[in-house]
Order: C-alpha cells, then structure tokens, then sequence
C-alpha cells in the first residue's frame, strides 16, 4: 500500500469514528429521564417528548381531568423532573337527601367542601360527618341546607260593620248608609327552611297602607201605619178595613220555599204570605187584579207592611211582578 493510500485510510477511518460519536452525542442530547410518583408506585422512564403531556400520552398514563399534577401538562419536560399525579378518589356529597358523586384530591371533609363550596348553598350543616375527618373512597358527605328568606306582602284588612236605628224607615227596612271598604296592611315575612323544607314562618312590622272604612247600616224602627178602621165596600166587596202594601207574586217552587206555610196547609193560589205584626195568620183578604187569599205563610223577607201572593206558574209570578196596593180585609 502506497503511502497516499494509508493517509486516504486513516482519514475515512477519523470521519466515520467522528460521525458516530457526534449521532450518538445527538441522540442522548434528546432524550431525558423522567419518574412518575403515584399513591402507590415510582417509576422512571427514558422519553424524547418535550411537553409533560406528550410524555403522559407516550407512557400510557391515564391522568383524570379531575387528578392533580406537580407540572402542568403545558410544562416543557426536562431531564431528572420529577411527575407527582395525586389521584382524585370518588365521594359522595349529598345535599337535602339528594346524592351526586364527585372526585376530589382533598384529603379532608372540609378541604373538599371548600373546593365544591360552588355548588353548596351559603348555610348548611354536616349530619354525618366533622370536617376534620379524612376523606376515604366512596365516603358520604351528607350537608342539611338552612335558608332564610324575608319579604314583604299586602294583605287585606276587613271592614266592620255597624248598625243604627232610623225611625224614619219603616220598620224591617235596611239601608246602606256608608259602604264599607276594605283596608291594606303590609307586613313583613320571615321564612326559614332547613332540608330544603319549611320550618317556620314569622311576620312582623305590620304597617296600615289604607285604613278600613266601616260599613253603616241604618235599621228601620217605624212602625207601620194602621189599617184603616173605616169599613166600606168596592166593586160590591164590603170591607172593614184597608190597606196600603207592596205585593211580589212567587210560587210555592221558589228557592227556599217548601210547599208547605207556616200554617201547615199547602200553598197554592190564594196563599198569602204576611207579616202576622200587621196582619194577622187567618185573615181573610181581597187584593184588586188577585182576587180573594186568606193570610196563612209568613217569609224572612216579609217584614211590615209587604206581602207575598202566590200563583201555580212562574209565568203568572213574573207577570204580577212586584207593586203597590191596596188591599181589603174582608172578614
């Protein structure tokens, strides 16, 4: 071999060493040892990824959204980091009877409640459990729920209502004199619920928005004017005496009738239904476009000087209607 060809060797022989060195200078530049730390293991691993989560999604490691890291999955990866996953275990947070399970990395009841402090109302109690009790798989965590709400509401007054005397009214009369109209009050409610039911029930500062105004009735003391003492007779009828009377057709069907008068017989034309003060049960009458009737019902209505006549139809009743005459005592 000549002595150019043994240099020409010697070089090819340095750049292929030189090469390899600098590929496998290259190769452990890229790659980093990382352990992983869990409740119940330590591992490490050799891995090229350059963010936590590749790594993560290279090594097969199921992560929980729920589950906390020491690095963040954004974190770019370096050589000798270390990975701590705290493994969210699963507890059941019931509020009001109502259960829902959740995962959490607390470690005790209160540290859990403050990070769900979301979804629990501002006032509760624990039932079961302290706060300061370690959290353990599948647990339950039973909070009561206590509310206080105050509002305001507008309720009605009632009015009262006064009688006075009228002797200008005849007696039996009624008349409003002053209607009466109902008051406003607005009160203040305070209502507490615990467990998500009502507990008790408060008012208080009541304030009158609108006075109640009292209804006045008069009552009529007059009595009725006598019958006229002076006999006498019309159309060939004599009569003793006479006198002056509102009359209403009814019939013995009406609401509130029976049938039957407060005599005992049963109603029909003819029956005629008096206040027995002015005219006594058993009078014999004779009432113009009536004809004759005898006084044998009385009526709640029926107070001085008015009448009731019956007839068998309530055509015949709506006919007569109600109106003002004079009748005759014939008897």
């Amino acid at each position: 071999m000549t002595k150019q060809l043994r240099v020409l060797c010697l070089v090819i022989l340095a750049l292929v060493t030189l090469c390899g060195t600098v590929s496998a200078y290259s190769a452990d530049e890229n790659e980093k040892q990382v352990t992983v730390i869990t409740a119940d293991s330590k591992n490490t691993y050799t891995t090229t990824a350059q963010t936590v989560e590749e790594f993560l999604k290279e090594a097969d490691i199921d992560v929980k959204e729920e589950d906390l890291l020491s690095l963040s999955k954004e974190e770019l990866l370096k050589d000798k980091n270390t990975i701590t996953i705290t493994e969210a275990i699963p507890v059941v947070l019931e509020v009001d009877g109502s259960p829902r399970m959740i995962y959490t990395t607390s470690t005790t009841v209160g540290q859990c409640l403050e990070e769900n402090s979301d979804s629990l109302p501002g006032d509760y109690t624990l039932t079961n459990v302290a706060t300061t009790d370690k959290l353990k798989e599948k647990m339950t965590i039973s909070v009561t729920t206590a509310k206080e709400t105050v509002s305001t509401q507008v309720k009605e007054i009632p009015y009262e209502t006064e009688e006075v005397e009228n002797d200008q009214l005849e007696e039996g009369v009624r008349r409003v004199k002053q209607a009466g109209k109902v008051g406003q009050s607005q009160i203040t409610v305070t209502t507490i619920y615990e467990g998500g039911k009502l507990v008790s029930t408060e008012t208080s500062e009541e304030t009158v928005l609108q006075a109640p105004v009292t209804e006045i009735i008069e009552i009529g003391t007059k009595k009725p004017e006598a019958a006229a003492t002076t006999a006498g007779s019309i159309n060939g009828i004599s009569y003793t005496a006479a006198l002056q009377v509102q009359a209403t057709g009814y019939t013995p069907y009406d609401a509130g009738c029976t049938g039957i008068t407060a005599t005992g017989t049963r109603a029909g034309y003819g029956t005629i239904a008096v206040d027995p003060s002015v005219i006594p049960l058993g009078t014999q009458l004779y009432i113009p476009g009536y004809g004759y009737g005898i006084a044998a019902d009385t009526g709640g209505a029926i107070k001085g000087n008015k009448i009731d006549l019956c007839y068998e139809t309530k055509s015949d009743a709506f006919s007569w209607g109600r109106r003002n005459v004079t009748i005759y005592i014939v008897d």
